[in-house]
């Protein structure tokens, strides 16, 4: 099979699994709220940020050079050499920071639940880290349909002890616990896929550790930057706000961090062609693919906002349950700073096909900075209203640092016509939303996405040609 075909296959298989998951874990998400009802789902939305935290900094980059150093050499004693000690330096990265966190956590100001019961979440983020950078050898060898296929098993598997839950009753730690069980089962299903292409063993080259180190430093320090401006907001809120508040909150942002998965594995597959034409200094072809990509985002997020605009309320309580109703004003905010990661999305990793990376450190040391004094200064007063909107603020400061160092080397020249055709489909689906106020707002809400996507039809702002160029396998 050419690498073309080889290509177009591993992206088909994994948008068709990965689109599956993403409904599973939504699903998953309703029947957590519902167990846990919005108090200790507040509980479960700190644990999980602040192991997140140290699985984060666990990373230490090491996915992407992982990545890197394996696409660099075809000898397989090399490739070996490679994973091996780099898995290492992750499992002991990932061992001594997670082991720090029960205790790192008795030094907050966190209710009982939140300190006893943190450990049943350590098992599953340790085997998720080990997951994800060992992932990097299956995209070298398109094979990442297997990656996504080990973790739709573990959301099926925790469908089914969540199901029992919600049918039984369950508490806190038997949510958490349950967690770790499917991830480890998950994790064996993935360590044998592994095996197929690589030996794993520990490996103790330390002189190669240091090696890896030098080159990782870079984005290590990214990684704890984006840490820090990523999941500020909720630990900070959990310290001054209710655990309800914090439920009412995390729920909400759940469905963020779902929406933000597709622009990280759509421009995963954009990367090479931003990267190819950025080598060869063929300008044409990267504002072409820039532009056509700008367009996507713009009828996508559009779509989105309609959406949540018009039936925010209604979609929490379907998704999280009646006492999340209150959640919709949250999400309605949020659903503006989901827009601007999609765009600060495209323009980082435009910065990464131009190796421009060191000069985004500073600007993400700015935007932490200004995150983290405003969510000191606001979320004392104004609770979970000010961690959303200072995350959008945080975001659409990323965006235009990024588009900034993007624009000092390249000229873009977006064409914005796709964002006026678009701008007045979203007038006018919202017209229509408005005309059908007395209708439940999901009828109300799925007639006026109806109503947009026509009108983006009839206004050509989605170009047929586009889309048979991106469904051409051989393009």
């Amino acid at each position: 099979m050419s690498t073309a075909n080889k290509i177009f296959t591993n992206t088909i298989w994994q948008v068709a699994i990965r689109a599956i998951s993403i409904l599973i874990g939504i699903i998953n998400l309703g029947f957590i709220t519902r167990i846990l009802g919005a108090t200790n789902f507040g509980f479960y939305t700190t644990i999980f940020a602040f192991v997140q935290m140290f699985m984060i900094l666990a990373d230490l980059g090491l996915y992407l050079t992982l990545l890197r150093e394996v696409s660099s050499t075809d000898s397989k004693k090399d490739e070996t050499k490679i994973v091996n000690n780099i898995f290492t330096i992750r499992l002991v990265s990932s061992l001594i920071l997670l082991s720090a966190a029960p205790f790192v956590v008795q030094l907050f100001p966190y209710a009982p639940e939140v300190k006893t019961n943190l450990i049943y979440f350590l098992i599953a983020f340790f085997f998720q880290s080990l997951t994800s950078t060992l992932s990097a050898v299956f995209a070298k060898k398109f094979a990442m349909p297997k990656v996504a296929l080990a973790d739709l098993i573990n959301k099926l598997l925790y469908l089914g002890i969540l199901g029992y839950l919600f049918i039984m009753g369950g508490k806190l730690s038997a949510v958490l616990l349950g967690n770790s069980i499917t991830q480890v089962i998950a994790f064996i299903i993935f360590f044998i896929f592994l095996r197929k292409y690589i030996k794993l063993r520990f490996a103790w080259d330390f002189i190669y550790w240091r090696q890896v180190m030098i080159q990782t430093w870079p984005l290590a320090l990214t990684v704890v930057l984006n840490l820090v401006y990523f999941k500020a907001d909720t630990l900070i809120l959990s310290i001054f706000a209710s655990p309800k508040d914090v439920g009412l909150y995390g729920a909400p942002y759940r469905i963020l961090e779902v929406l933000t998965t597709f622009p990280h594995m759509f421009m995963g597959l954009i990367l090479p062609l931003f990267t190819a034409a950025w080598l060869k200094k063929d300008l044409f072809k990267l504002r072409q693919i820039y532009q056509n990509s700008f367009d996507f985002f713009v009828m996508l997020t559009i779509g989105f906002m309609i959406v949540i605009w018009l039936a925010s309320s209604s979609i929490m309580s379907v998704l999280a349950g009646s006492e999340f109703i209150a959640s919709g004003p949250i999400l309605n905010i949020l659903i503006i700073a989901t827009t601007a990661i999609y765009f600060g999305t495209l323009f980082t990793y435009l910065v990464v096909a131009m190796s421009l990376q060191k000069k985004m450190i500073k600007y993400f040391l700015i935007s932490a900075i200004v995150g983290l004094v405003g969510y000191f200064i606001l979320i004392p007063k104004f609770g979970y209203l000010a961690a959303a909107w200072m995350t959008v603020v945080v975001e659409v400061i990323i965006w235009i640092f990024a588009y900034w160092v993007v624009k000092k080397h390249v000229n873009l020249k977006t064409d914005m016509t796709v964002v006026w055709k678009s701008g007045e489909a979203a007038f006018a689906a919202l017209f229509v939303g408005w005309l059908l106020h007395n209708f439940h707002p999901l009828i109300m809400s799925a007639v006026a996405l109806l109503v947009y996507t026509a009108l983006l039809y009839f206004l050509k702002a989605i170009d047929k040609q586009a889309i048979k160029q991106l469904l051409n396998k051989e393009s």
